[in-house]
């Protein structure tokens, strides 16, 4: 399962609670042991990247990630995601 859509199932299982920032995610990685399906640990620019990428905000051509994600700043100014809602 990609990296985004085990942040997806953490929302859902209330493991990670929305708003969230970079930071937040990088916790959970760390404190429930998410590693990718190989059994390795995600790289680090993995880890800074994955939810910039994943905005619908991010437009850049050569990325392929899911667009799942919208952003904005919160009171102190750091960037926080939300996911799209799902039909």
């Amino acid at each position: 399962m990609s990296l985004i859509d085990q942040i997806r199932e953490a929302v859902v299982n209330k493991n990670l609670i929305e708003p969230f920032t970079t930071a937040e995610v990088k916790s959970w990685i760390i404190e429930y042991e998410i590693v990718q399906d190989n059994g390795k640990e995600y790289a680090e620019s993995s880890k800074d990247s994955i939810l910039s990428d994943s905005d619908i905000k991010n437009n850049r051509t050569s990325n392929l990630n899911k667009k799942v994600l919208t952003s904005e700043l919160n009171k102190s100014s750091q960037k926080v995601y939300y996911f799209l809602p799902t039909e």
